[in-house]
This record gives C-alpha cells, sequence and structure tokens, in this order.
C-alpha cells in the first residue's frame, strides 16, 4: 500500500496550498507546522472533503482524485473524534461496517479485534457519554482501523487532552501503528509529537512544504533556518565566509573563526550558520576539534532537566544574543559574569 499526493494545489483567494507527498506501506509522516500553514487543507485535500484545483491523489497506483471521499476508502480521525453519541462503542466503530453490508458476525469478530488493539476489551457495549478523553481517542482510532482503510489520516487528535494522557496515548499509537500496514498522514502543530511518532516529518508553512526528513535529522541538521528554530534543535547565527579548503569552509563568526565542514552547502550572499545545543560545551572537552570561545551571561532559566543560559556576543561592536544549553546540576552563572565555552566545529551546518 502506498499514498501518493502529486502536484496537489488549491488556492483560496491569497492563500494557496501546493503539495507533493508520498507515504509508503506502514509508514507515518508527520505535517507539522505552525497554525496556518496549510496542514488540515492539505489533509482535506488528500481525504478528498475539499476540491483540488489540481494534481492527483494517487493510492496503490490508483488515482482517486475524482472520487468522493467515503469511496476512497480512507479513515479520518478529526481533532473532535466526531464520535456518534446515540451510539454505544461497537456501533461507532461498526457503523463503516454496516453501511457496506459486512455480516453481523463478522462485524462483531471485527469490533472485538480492533477493541483489543486499542486496549480496550470488552467496550463494546459501553456508552460514549461514560468514556475518559482518552478512552474516547482510542474507540476514534478502533474505528478508523475497522474497515482496514487503505490510508489513514489524522487531523491533531491528542491536541485536546492533558500533557500526561498525550504522552501516553501517543506511546500506545505507536504500538498500534506497528500493527497496521496503512499509509498514515498524521497532522500536529507540536513538536515533540511530530518528532516522537513520525517516521519522517514534513515542515510546512505558508502551504508549503519547506524541508522533509526523518526527525532526527531535521532536529540535528537542518537545511532551513525556519526548521532549526521551530524545532528548536540550535542557534542560527550570521558569518562570512573567509576562504574554502579541503577539509571544510572557514567562516568569521560571533563565535570567532570556525572550520565547517566542506559537505554542508551555503548561500554566497547571506550564509547562516546552524548551531546545534550538543555543539557547545561548558566544561572543556578532552577530545580534540573543539574551539573556544567567550561570552557575557545575561541570564539562566532552570528548566528542571536542563538549564538554558542566555549568552551576549559580540559582533563588529554589536551584541547578538545566543542560548546554550547545559546539564541541570550545572552551576547557575552570574548576570554580567564573563563565560569561556567550547564550540564542536565538526557538528556546525549552514543553513538557507
Amino acid at each position: 500500500m502506498s499514498l501518493e499526493a502529486r502536484a496537489v494545489k488549491r488556492s483560496y483567494g491569497d492563500f494557496s496550498v501546493s503539495l507533493d507527498i508520498a507515504v509508503d506501506r506502514g509508514e507515518t509522516l508527520v505535517l507539522v507546522g505552525p497554525s496556518g500553514s496549510g496542514k488540515t487543507t492539505a489533509l482535506n485535500l488528500i481525504a478528498g472533503l475539499a476540491e483540488m484545483d489540481s494534481g492527483k491523489v494517487i493510492i496503490d497506483g490508483d488515482d482517486v482524485s475524482s472520487l468522493p471521499c467515503w469511496k476512497r476508502n480512507i479513515s479520518l480521525v478529526f481533532q473532535d473524534l466526531a464520535l456518534f453519541p446515540h451510539l454505544n462503542v461497537g456501533g461507532n466503530i461498526a457503523y463503516a461496517l454496516f453501511v457496506r453490508k459486512v455480516p453481523k458476525k463478522e462485524r462483531s469478530r471485527i469490533i472485538e479485534s480492533v477493541l483489543d488493539l486499542v486496549r480496550l476489551p470488552g467496550y463494546a457495549s459501553r456508552q460514549i457519554h461514560t468514556l475518559s478523553g482518552g478512552e474516547k481517542q482510542r474507540v476514534a482510532i478502533a474505528r478508523s482501523l475497522a474497515s482496514s482503510p487503505r490510508a489513514l489520516l489524522l487531523d491533531e487528535p491528542f491536541s485536546s487532552l492533558d500533557t500526561p494522557l498525550r504522552r501516553e496515548l501517543r506511546r500506545e499509537f505507536l504500538d498500534i501503528r506497528s500493527r497496521s500496514e496503512a499509509p498514515c498522514i498524521f497532522v500536529t502543530h507540536d513538536q515533540e509529537e511530530a518528532v516522537m511518532l513520525g517516521h519522517r516529518i514534513a515542515l510546512m508553512a505558508g502551504g508549503r512544504i519547506i524541508e522533509t526528513a526523518a526527525a532526527q535529522e531535521l532536529f540535528l541538521a537542518p537545511k532551513t533556518e525556519f526548521a532549526a528554530m521551530f524545532f528548536g534543535a540550535g542557534q542560527v547565527l550570521p558569518c562570512r565566509v573567509l576562504e574554502k579548503r579541503s577539509g571544510g569552509v572557514e567562516v568569521s563568526s560571533p563565535l570567532g573563526v570556525l572550520t565547517i565542514p566542506s559537505h554542508s552547502e551555503y548561500d554566497t550572499e547571506n550564509p547562516r550558520l546552524f548551531i546545534p545545543h550538543d555543539a557547545i560545551s561548558f566544561p572543556e572537552p578532552q577530545n580534540a576539534g573543539w574551539k573556544p570561545f567567550s561570552a557575557r551571561c545575561k541570564g539562566a532559566i532552570f528548566e528542571g532537566s536542563k538549564l538554558v543560559v542566555k549568552l551576549l556576543l559580540s559582533d563588529n561592536c554589536a551584541e547578538i544574543s545566543f542560548e546554550a544549553i547545559s546539564g541541570p546540576r550545572a552551576k547557575i552563572p552570574a548576570p554580567g559574569s564573563t563565560i569561556k565555552l567550547w564550540v564542536d566545529q565538526s557538528l556546525l551546518r549552514f543553513v538557507n
């Protein structure tokens, strides 16, 4: 099974969505981005809930672009879940099966099977209003899987839940997904959720996909400044190219003169330097490749699992704000003090 959106476009006045994606069998592609970036619109175009201006939606090699939503055999889980309050859990799960005239005995078997899958065995006779928020989410996912869909689309299904329950359901969702081969597109605005759930992540802004990559790659080596800042993956600083060498590109930056690995491409007119958080060290490292620099402490914020130190860097008589992250046991520096840090040049990259 596979799902593709080829050159799919839709315009709404001054705003337009343009989509080119492919999702493989068993893969979860997360569409993530700020509010208003076009994520839900993209999902609706794929599902057939919104009409395309141009392009194609392909499922298993079949062009379904002209088919209405209910004929595409795509299951959707919405933010508000859209469970039928007048039906019990089993009735909600079996609704699509009933419409397709699946025999009653087979419907009962499927209901019990998907309820076991989402860890709600014996819930078929329960009324919807008696369920907790997390249980309703699981019923919605069970309903989406009951019809053996060719693709699974989810639009921020956990956004209304409190943080501990969201984290619990994310882990359960990963387990459920491991037993389904349907290609899946999961929409969220939550960076942590995107990184945890996606085999790949497509970052959207302004109706376009800015960058697509595996979660670890997007976080540790983003290709765009937008991705680096959206995921909070590190700092981006201006720089000036001094010299190209076989071993790398030498640049002048607010951290001093640095050598960037040669495999990192850059904008010749406006080069921007990405410094991942783990490229900065407060204690002096023992291995080679780290270069010292100094900065003035503006303040520090203790966030439990980490200490965020706000720094000021001097660059051509101007001061640039910079954040460095240390472990929770680090000594909190005094505001106004000068701090010596080290940067691992091998981890630095250019971004566009």
